[in-house]
C-alpha cells in the first residue's frame, strides 16, 4: 500500500442520502423523466467510475461499519472512507472522509484522521491484512434538482460488481441533500418511484460487494433502539420507527436476493415491531394520513403471512422425528412444499407491485415529515418519553396479567390474543430499555424480557400447531392462498397481522403435545408474575 504526498482529509462532513434501487434498465429510463428535462447537470459528477474496495479477508472493516475504496475518474484517484453513524436508519447517514491519492493502491498515510485510522489505532495488526476485496464499475449521470426550497443532487447509476468470478448488475438512484429540509428528499423519491419500478433501499454498493463475496445477504435481527432520558415523545417514536422499518427493508432485500426463510421471518418481525410502535404512540396519530399508513402497514404485514406459515410448516415436516411421522408423511411434505413454492411465487409477484414498492417509501416519508408532526396535540409530541414509557409499559403489563388468568382454561383464540399482548409488551420493553439505567434496572430488564420471551415462544408453539394443522389438512386442496387485502377498518384485523389461532381447525386441546405446552405456559406465567418490573 502506497504512501504519497497527499493532502490530509478534512474533518468529516455529514452525508445524508436517500437511495432507490431497481434494475439498470429502469434507471436508464428515468433519464427521460420530466423532472430531469430541465435539470442542470451536476458539474464533474458524471461519467464512468471505477472503484476498488478494500477489506481484510475476514471482513474486519465491514464489521466495524467502514467502507474503504479508491476510485478512478479520468486521470484522478480519490480515496474515500465512509463510516456508518450508529443504528440503521432510513437515510444513508454517514461520516465521510475523501482525499486525492497518487494511484489505485490504498494509502494509509492519507487516511489519517478518518474512521479507518481510528480502527487501526485500536487494532494495528489489521493494516497488513487489508487488500482489494472487489471492484465496482459505474456509469453515472448526475443532476441538480431544486425542490421545496431544497437543493438535491440526483444521481442515476448503472453499476456492476465483480468479486472473483462472481458478477452482479443493478441500478440505483441516489438523492443527496445539498441544502434544505431532508423531507424534500422523500417527496422527490416518491415521484420517481411512482414513475419507475424502484423501491427504497438501504443497501450500499459496499454492502452489495461484501454480500457477493459471502454468497448473498444474510437476515438481520432488530437493532437496539438508542433512546435516552429527556427525548421528546415525537423524536423517540421516530427513532424507534426508523429502526423497525430499516429492519424490514434490509430483510426484504435479503429475501429478494436469496429467498431465505429467515429473511422473510425477519422482514415480518420488522413490520410487526413497527406496528407495535405505532400502537404505543397511537394518540399522536389521529390524522387521515396516519390512518392510511396504518392500514397499508397492516396489509403489507398480512401479505407475508401465507408464505411464512408454509415455511414454518415445511420446516416442521422436514425436521419431524421418524417415530412421529404419519404413513403418508412423504406425500404430505411434498404437497406442502408445492404450496410453499406457490406462496413464494405469489409473494414475490406482490412485492413487485407498485403498492408494495411504495408502502416503505410512503411510511418513511410519514415518519420523517408526516401530518402527525403538525396536527394533534403539540404538548403530547414534546412530552418527555420517560413518562409515556412508564405509563404504556404498566398498562400493557396489567393487560397481560388480566388475560393470563386461568390460562389453562383458555380456548385457542384467547390464548393467541394473550400471546399478541405479550409480544407488544416485549417490543415496548425493548424499545424503552435504555431509558431506565442502573444495575438493578438492567437485571430486572433482563428478567422481564426473558420471561416474556419464554412465554411468548410457548404460546407461539401452541398457535403454530393450530395454524399448521389447518394448513396440513389443506395441503392437497389446491394452490396456496393469495395475500388478502386489508379490511376497510385496520382495527378489525388480528393485532399483529397474523392468522388468529381460533380460525383453523388445529389439534384438539386434549392432544398430549398441546397439554404439555399449556402446562409449560402456566409455569412460565406464574414465574413472570413474580418478576420485579424495571420501569417501576
Amino acid at each position: 500500500m502506497g504512501s504519497g504526498k497527499n493532502k490530509r482529509p478534512k474533518a468529516a462532513p455529514r452525508e445524508i442520502e436517500l437511495k432507490l434501487a431497481g434494475d439498470a434498465d429502469a434507471v436508464r429510463a428515468l433519464a427521460r423523466h420530466p423532472i430531469l428535462k430541465g435539470a442542470k447537470r451536476a458539474p464533474g459528477a458524471g461519467g464512468t467510475l471505477k472503484a476498488t474496495y478494500f477489506d481484510t479477508p475476514e471482513g474486519d472493516l465491514r464489521e466495524a461499519g467502514l467502507s474503504v475504496r479508491v476510485r478512478a475518474k479520468g486521470e484522478a484517484w480519490i480515496q474515500t472512507v465512509k463510516a456508518e453513524r450508529g443504528e440503521r436508519g432510513l437515510v444513508l447517514d454517514r461520516n465521510e472522509w475523501e482525499v486525492p491519492v497518487a494511484g489505485p493502491a490504498l494509502d494509509l498515510d492519507a487516511a489519517q484522521g478518518s474512521g479507518l485510522a481510528a480502527l487501526l489505532a485500536e487494532r494495528p495488526e489489521l493494516a497488513a491484512r487489508i487488500a482489494p476485496a472487489f471492484t465496482v464499475r459505474t456509469e453515472r449521470r448526475a443532476f441538480l434538482i431544486a425542490r421545496d426550497g431544497a437543493e438535491i443532487e440526483l444521481v442515476l447509476d448503472r453499476a456492476g460488481i465483480a468479486a472473483g468470478r462472481r458478477r452482479i448488475r443493478f441500478g440505483e438512484v441516489e438523492l443527496e441533500l445539498k441544502a434544505g429540509d431532508p423531507a424534500a428528499l422523500f417527496g422527490l423519491a416518491r415521484d420517481l418511484a411512482e414513475a419507475a419500478p424502484l423501491r427504497l433501499s438501504l443497501v450500499t454498493k459496499a454492502a452489495r460487494g461484501h454480500a457477493l463475496l459471502a454468497g448473498g445477504m444474510t437476515p438481520a435481527k432488530a437493532d437496539k433502539t438508542a433512546l435516552e432520558p429527556g427525548f421528546a415523545t415525537a423524536e423517540a417514536f421516530r427513532r424507534v420507527a426508523r429502526s423497525c422499518l430499516a429492519q424490514a427493508l434490509h430483510n426484504e432485500a435479503a429475501l429478494r436476493e436469496t429467498g431465505e426463510a429467515g429473511a422473510l421471518h425477519q422482514m415480518r418481525v420488522g413490520l410487526r415491531r413497527l406496528r407495535a410502535a405505532v400502537s404505543l404512540f397511537k394518540d399522536l396519530f389521529d390524522d387521515p394520513e396516519s390512518e392510511r399508513i396504518r392500514a397499508e402497514l397492516r396489509w403489507f404485514g398480512h401479505a407475508l403471512g401465507p408464505a411464512r406459515d408454509l415455511d414454518v410448516l415445511a420446516g416442521r415436516l422436514q425436521d419431524a422425528p421418524e417415530a412421529d411421522r404419519a404413513p403418508d408423511h412423504a406425500a404430505q411434505a411434498a404437497a406442502v412444499e408445492e404450496r410453499r413454492k406457490a406462496a413464494r411465487d405469489a409473494l414475490f409477484a406482490l412485492l413487485d407491485t407498485p403498492r408494495a414498492r411504495l408502502v416503505p417509501l410512503r411510511t418513511a416519508a410519514w415518519i420523517e415529515d408526516g401530518e402527525w408532526l403538525r396536527s394533534n396535540d403539540p404538548a403530547a409530541r414534546e412530552e418527555p418519553i420517560e413518562a409515556r414509557a412508564r405509563h404504556e409499559l404498566s398498562r400493557r403489563w396489567k393487560r397481560v396479567l388480566k388475560r393470563g388468568r386461568r390460562l389453562a382454561a383458555l380456548e385457542a383464540e384467547p390464548r393467541h390474543e394473550l400471546r399478541i399482548e405479550i409480544k407488544k409488551l416485549r417490543y415496548g420493553a425493548e424499545f424503552f430499555a435504555g431509558l431506565f439505567g442502573g444495575r438493578r434496572a438492567k437485571e430486572r430488564r433482563r428478567a422481564v424480557l426473558e420471561g416474556l420471551a419464554n412465554l411468548q415462544e410457548t404460546l407461539g408453539e401452541l398457535n403454530d400447531l393450530a395454524v399448521q394443522g389447518h394448513l396440513a389438512a389443506d395441503a392437497g386442496g389446491g394452490p396456496a392462498p393469495a395475500a388478502d387485502p386489508a379490511p376497510a377498518d385496520p382495527q378489525e384485523a388480528p393485532p399483529e397481522g397474523e392468522a388468529a389461532a381460533a380460525e383453523p381447525a388445529g389439534p384438539a386441546d386434549g392432544d398430549a403435545r398441546v397439554a404439555d405446552l399449556i402446562g409449560r405456559a402456566e409455569a412460565e406465567f406464574r414465574r413472570l408474575k413474580e418478576i420485579k418490573l424495571f420501569w417501576a
